[in-house]
């Protein structure tokens, strides 16, 4: 079953790959590089020279920004609106479309200082242009001298501009079919109510399933803040679905077309396609990792959100491998099984070492064998019959004989779930 699968996930991404179109985002694997760098005049000068489709992109990363930080910031227009409230995040929003480079910032300032210095050494016009032209001859000779260094270097410095020294990568994704009333798009929200309660550790993500509203979603995230995390809150990426609600907030359990449409994503995703809302996972840890070098992040997902976080840490072992070991994950009835060991021969075969880029007590699935929907087709099912895996997967019971055994939030889960949610509270490790 897991041959078939992965042939027709490889078949939808290779087809996604070359015949779909995409868009792009910038991971910044270097958040804070211009913080505090820039005044808000300079900040208002740049965003004023950009294009109006520039702009817009500009204003909906800080819309990004400021909704992961507070979940009752909304309205289309808030970014345009509030733009240059919060400096911190309009630096950000500015950096992450490519607009800052210090370098050409630099370079601005000096130019100015020789304009500045030439007004006035006009007022003084005869000795100020012969020692104008004596400095640029000087200057012309040391310039033809060192002509090849001077243009390896203007190559090197162009190069950095164009990819911002680096810490920008550019990551295509394909661009997200439309369907009529479907309005959701990924983005980051936290739970308003519970702003400010955070455990010492750090933080807890969460990224749901298949075939949810945002707002559904973030009711699931509330009933697992109340029954496993003790009220903390959660920082979120949304998953956004094809299946059309009837009401816009609960799920559809009729629309076939759209089913269909997320289990093609799923699957094109599994086959080594790219996604916006992988990107947001990955920029989410990033951001607060930087932000917080002695904290850890553990971050949770739900069914086919387990997906998309897996997705997520393919990029983080591709950019930004070394904040992975701050991280911890807890897939519930996931789509996607993460086994570190996978990951971990990948990496070796690939660099020729023996490194753990994902340590085993960072990792747990929790699966009932009765959910056959993950126990027998969910990606990496093959594992519940490798004792090696099994330590990184809980079996859950099915006591509860009445309730769909995908339901995670059920009682089950809650008592097999918590005692790993007090090992990370206390030790940064969801085993011991």
């Amino acid at each position: 079953m897991q041959f078939i699968k992965s042939s027709i996930a490889y078949s939808f991404a290779s087809y996604s790959k070359n015949f779909i179109n995409k868009n792009y985002s910038y991971l910044c694997i270097e958040p804070n590089k211009y913080d505090d760098r820039y005044s808000i005049q300079e900040l208002k000068d740049i965003y004023e020279a950009l294009t109006q489709d520039e702009k817009y992109r500009v204003e909906t990363i800080y819309w990004e920004l400021c909704k992961k930080q507070d979940s009752r910031i909304d309205g289309l227009f808030y970014g345009k609106i509030h733009l240059f409230e919060n400096l911190k995040f309009t630096i950000r929003s500015l950096h992450r479309c490519n607009h800052l480079n210090l370098e050409n910032k630099n370079n601005n300032n000096i130019n100015n200082n020789y304009n500045n210095n030439n007004n006035n050494n006009n007022n003084n016009n005869n000795n100020n242009n012969n020692n104008n032209n004596n400095n640029n001859n000087n200057n012309n000779n040391n310039n033809n001298n060192n002509n090849n260094n001077n243009n390896n270097n203007n190559n090197n410095n162009n190069n950095n501009y164009n990819n911002n020294n680096n810490e920008l990568i550019r990551i295509e994704f394909t661009n997200r079919f439309k369907r009529n009333k479907t309005t959701n798009t990924t983005q980051y929200y936290s739970l308003g109510e519970k702003i400010g309660k955070d455990y010492e550790m750090g933080e807890i993500g969460y990224v749901n399933g298949m075939g949810n509203s945002i707002g559904w979603a973030g009711t699931d995230a509330s009933k697992i803040s109340d029954l496993m995390l003790e009220g903390m809150n959660l920082h979120c990426v949304y998953l956004p679905s094809y299946q059309i609600s009837p009401d816009n907030y609960s799920p559809s359990p009729n629309d076939t077309i759209g089913f269909c449409m997320d289990t093609i994503r799923h699957l094109t995703i599994n086959g080594g396609e790219f996604s916006k809302t992988s990107i947001l996972i990955a920029q989410l840890w990033i951001d607060y990792l930087f932000d917080n070098p002695n904290k850890s992040f553990l971050q949770i997902c739900a069914s086919d959100g387990g997906t998309f976080v897996t997705n997520a840490i393919k990029i983080m072992i591709k950019y930004s491998p070394k904040l992975l070991s701050r991280i911890s994950f807890l897939f519930l009835a996931p789509g996607c099984i993460l086994i570190p060991n996978d990951f971990n021969q990948i990496n070796n075969k690939n660099n020729n070492n023996n490194y753990e880029i994902l340590k085993s007590n960072q990792v747990l699935n929790f699966i009932k064998l009765e959910d056959t929907l993950i126990s027998k087709f969910a990606t990496g099912a093959n594992h519940l019959n490798n004792s090696e895996s099994m330590k990184n997967i809980i079996i859950v019971p099915h006591n509860n004989k009445n309730d769909h055994p995908h339901n995670f939030l059920n009682q089950d889960y809650v008592i097999a779930v918590i005692p790993f949610i007090r090992n990370w509270k206390q030790y940064g490790k969801l085993i011991l």
